[in-house]
């Protein structure tokens, strides 16, 4: 059947508006998907502005060392303890080379006493990147924790014990505040063992005390220059009233462990720490005690006699 020039006219006319109304909607979900884009990308550009997740990471690295000996407070780098640096700079250097190198077998060994010697050239290198090119450190042997760091100057190193160092806690950055050319870096303490002097099998895993490192920028780089006790405090009360470093001398392990074990057991080790005396010892006791004991006995009878 023909279709009469009107008809094919108005036929015309909607498949033309059909096409104008695929097109409307193919463009509008365009505008739709280019929309949420843009949004979405913003929202990753203004999140990206706000997350300092790897700045706050990248101080946690460059302070570990030196939290692991709890400084005190200091306005200036004079004020302080050159040993707790010199230490923070060794180990800083130690713990760089071994991230680098996976691990130590790269280094010279002392032939006579099997220690790693660390070239003071790496020593520098940690404290200038901790502090900046201006500040230096005079390198000399010292002791410090029951540990001996000998430095060689014909070696141009420091003679490392063949052990590993813990220190007293590890940092947590919680907040990094810019204000100009400084920058205040709260960071949190966590301690590596228990200091409450109890025997615990685990350890705090959440920070003791807070302390807020300030970094001053000279030219590029960011260095620290202060120690300041922070306004942030532990959300555990008890953990608050902690005093600082005093544990060392008030925790006693053997004591803990006394505290903690069966009385059973306790009884064990006194008999065995009892038998555990030489007959020597024994006899020269008895002897003292019966020469004392007839001496006495002596005396008592002859003002017994005297008086009858």
């Amino acid at each position: 059947m023909q279709m009469n020039p009107v008809d094919r006219e108005e036929h015309a006319r909607r498949q033309r508006r059909r096409r104008r109304q695929v097109l409307g909607l193919v463009v509008c979900v365009m505008v739709l998907v280019g929309v949420g884009s843009t949004l979405f990308g913003g929202y990753r550009v203004v999140a990206a502005l706000f997350d300092d997740t790897e700045l706050r990471a990248e101080y946690e690295d460059r302070l570990r060392t030196l939290v692991m000996y709890d400084p005190l407070p200091f306005a200036s780098l004079d004020q302080l303890d050159q040993t707790q640096l010199r230490q923070a700079c060794i180990w800083g250097a130690i713990f760089n080379a071994q991230r680098s190198q996976g691990n130590l077998n790269g280094y010279e060994r002392d032939p006579e006493t099997e220690c790693l010697i660390l070239p003071v050239l790496e020593v520098d290198t940690y404290l200038t990147q901790l502090v900046g090119p201006d500040y230096q450190i005079q390198h000399e042997s010292f002791e410090s924790d029951g540990m001996i760091y000998q430095y060689s100057e014909e070696l141009k190193g420091y003679l490392i014990p063949v052990t590993s160092e813990q220190g007293l806690y590890s940092p947590s950055v919680v907040k990094i505040k810019r204000e100009g050319r400084t920058m205040r870096v709260t960071v949190g303490y966590v301690p590596q063992f228990n200091t409450t002097g109890e025997f615990s099998m685990t350890l705090p895993d959440e920070p003791t005390k807070y302390m807020d490192y300030i970094f001053t920028k000279p030219d590029k780089t960011f260095y620290l220059t202060a120690l300041e006790a922070s306004e942030m405090k532990p959300a555990n009360s008890a953990a608050q009233d902690l005093p600082p470093q005093d544990y060392q001398q008030d925790f006693d392990p053997n004591a803990a462990l006394r505290e903690n074990m069966d009385e059973d057991l306790l009884s064990a080790v006194d008999a065995a720490a009892s038998s555990s005396v030489p007959e020597g010892g024994a006899e020269e006791g008895g002897e003292e005690g019966g020469e004392e004991g007839g001496e006495e006995g002596g005396e008592e009878g002859g003002e017994e006699g005297g008086g009858e």
